[in-house]
């Protein structure tokens, strides 16, 4: 099952496991802000999603980025 869930403090270690691209500042301000998230399948953590607020009231979407081995497939079964 996906899931997709909030980032916490607790999740800096799964996070830079998958996403290193972003410093140890920006992951905390993503925490406290509320624009991190972690992508879950079946209980393992297979990806990180990251927004910011465009004109300080449109989210978009900056990075969603998934393990290597979780792309080019088929995440959820029809």
């Amino acid at each position: 099952m996906l899931e997709i869930r909030k980032v916490e403090k607790e999740d800096k270690e799964c996070w830079f496991s998958i996403d290193q691209h972003i410093s140890e500042a920006e992951f905390y301000s993503k925490v406290n802000n509320q624009t991190g998230y972690i992508i879950w399948k079946d209980g393992n953590p297979i990806g990180v999603l990251r927004y910011n607020l465009f004109w300080d009231s449109v989210p978009f979407v900056t990075l969603i980025y998934l393990k290597e081995e979780q792309r080019k497939k088929e995440l959820v079964k029809k």
